[in-house]
């Protein structure tokens, strides 16, 4: 049998008064035995009156414990915020420095190959990945009304998306290619 972290009953209002009820009514019902009703009234009176005492403390008690349940809300909505602000920080230098890399490779390499690698490898560190097949997902079409029945595309520019989530960081262009014309029908010949 798996049981919770224990609560204290005194911290539910609802709890307290049953108990409170309770006790209310065996010392009632006692002093109702011993001494007759005259008694019992001015001990339920008395009772009551505890019982009051006792809803009001539960009450400013429930009173506090909201105050401090909202304190721990906004501490906790300023700590996220301080992180989210870091994190955003932290994220924009990541990308700047991998600016000034590639950069720092376009101006000092001899050949286009030595840039290409670098971005290449910037990309998969940042978890970009370039998609070069058509895709009307990822893609925005270039001359809409050209060869509209095709179904044949051509990459202009590639789209790129975050790995991770395979959300489209970028949209690529494309555009429509000229359908393969259809192969003549052989008239006048035989079924084989």
């Amino acid at each position: 049998m798996a049981t919770g972290p224990l609560v204290d009953p005194r911290s539910d209002p609802e709890v307290m008064f049953r108990i409170l009820s309770e006790k209310i009514a065996v010392k009632v019902d006692r002093a109702a035995r011993r001494a007759g009703a005259s008694v019992a009234q001015e001990v339920s009176r008395r009772l009551t009156a505890e019982l009051d005492a006792a809803i009001a403390g539960a009450q400013s008690t429930a009173g506090t414990m909201g105050n401090l349940v909202q304190q721990a809300v906004q501490a906790a909505v300023d700590e996220a915020l301080r992180t989210a602000v870091l994190n955003a920080t932290r994220v924009h230098e990541e990308h700047l420095a991998q600016l000034a890399l590639i950069d720092r490779t376009a101006q000092t390499a001899q050949d286009i190959t030595a840039v290409k690698l670098r971005v290449e490898e910037e990309m998969r560190r940042s978890g970009l990945t370039r998609i070069t097949a058509a895709d009307p997902e990822a893609f925005n079409l270039v001359n809409p009304q050209e060869h509209p029945d095709s179904s044949a595309y051509e990459v202009l520019a590639p789209a790129y998306a975050d790995r991770r989530t395979g959300r489209i960081i970028q949209r690529g262009e494309m555009r429509r290619m000229p359908s393969a014309p259809a192969a003549p029908v052989a008239e006048g010949g035989s079924d084989r």
